[in-house]
């Protein structure tokens, strides 16, 4: 897995995988996936711009999303889907 993936994720989603980042251990790539998500909540505008993240980094914290309410699960399923959509190609 390799290259820069772009994810269309609400504020709302966005500020959900933040606290998830913040909640979840140590991983490659995790800080760089907070700053990332940081950035882009930083911006004013009506609807965020995408998250672009690189694959391994968004893959490594989709395994550290875990779904404790429908939200968090929606979440880790958008997520794995954009992941699997891109792996297909």
């Amino acid at each position: 897995m390799s290259g820069v993936m772009s994810v269309e994720l609400t504020r709302t989603e966005l500020v959900a995988l933040k606290e998830a980042i913040e909640l979840s251990p140590v991983f490659d790539g995790r800080a760089q996936a907070r700053d990332a998500i940081q950035d882009v909540l930083r911006e004013r505008r009506s609807r965020p711009a995408p998250l672009c993240i690189e694959q391994s980094t968004l893959a490594a914290l989709v395994r550290r999303i875990i779904p404790i309410d429908v939200p968090s699960a929606a979440l880790r399923l958008k997520l794995n889907r954009t992941i699997e959509r891109e792996s297909r190609g």
